[in-house]
């Protein structure tokens, strides 16, 4: 069972894992509903099953969402429950718990709490080491979190683990190859309609426009940068989520 709160994160953040691993596993993705989890299924070829979920501290919901996982977990009896998403990894390693799943492992590829304060981070603290303590791996994609987690006790070092240098799916160097697009038409069309000159240096971020993704540090830090190299330029792609931020 591969568990995510949405399904684009199946969709995107594992691309090619679901997949991949199909040929070697029974795999079921599970997330929250619509057509996009529909696609996960054609794409990957996998099973897919339908959890309401949400990003929110919703403690109804979320209960539902809990039981529901329960059930699923009990009627399927997975070797293997791998969870991604701060909402997906608690209520994911939680039912993996309780319904005895051997193996409990949790991809950290974030941690929002980071941006809260008072109550709420108090409630996103113990969220995480909850987390932890059901699962039986937990995976930083990064050395930088993994860092995080050990100074701030969220987890047991024995239980983490950084793949590589740190990644969650890799990168598909076949698909961001710069041999592909440099020179191309395409390149020059972009350039011309966003007034990217030859002698610009682009930085790009791509990813939610939220407080969560250290957005505000991002712009002022380049903001500082651009004082002194007036040649740089800032892309920034992704949608807008004002009911998150």
């Amino acid at each position: 069972m591969r568990i995510t709160t949405v399904p684009i994160s199946l969709l995107v953040l594992l691309k090619n894992q679901l997949k991949f691993m199909a040929n070697h596993f029974d795999v079921l993705a599970i997330s929250s509903g619509g057509d996009m989890l529909d696609r996960v299924g054609i794409e990957a070829a996998v099973d897919v099953r339908k959890v309401h979920m949400t990003r929110k501290i919703t403690p109804f919901t979320d209960l539902k969402a809990l039981v529901h996982l329960v059930f699923l977990m009990h009627m399927e009896k997975p070797t293997i429950v791998h969870t991604h998403t701060p909402k997906a990894g608690l209520l994911g390693m939680m039912a993996a718990k309780i319904v005895g799943v051997p193996v409990r492992l949790h991809t950290v590829a974030g941690l929002p709490l980071l941006e809260r304060k008072g109550l709420i981070k108090w409630i996103l603290v113990k969220m995480e080491q909850l987390t932890c303590y059901c699962a039986t791996g937990v995976y930083p994609n990064s050395k930088g979190i993994m860092q995080i987690i050990l100074k701030n006790k969220f987890c047991k070092k024995g239980k983490l683990k950084v793949i590589g240098e740190g990644s969650t799916s890799g990168i598909d160097t076949s698909f961001f190859n710069p041999s592909l697009f440099d020179g191309s038409e395409t390149t020059q069309t972009y350039r011309q309609f966003l007034q990217i000159g030859e002698d610009n240096f682009v930085y790009c971020f791509i990813g939610r426009m939220v407080g969560d993704k250290g957005i505000a540090e991002l712009v002022t830090a380049f903001c500082n940068l651009y004082r002194q190299f007036p040649n740089l330029i800032l892309l920034m792609v992704g949608p807008f989520e004002p009911e998150l931020d």
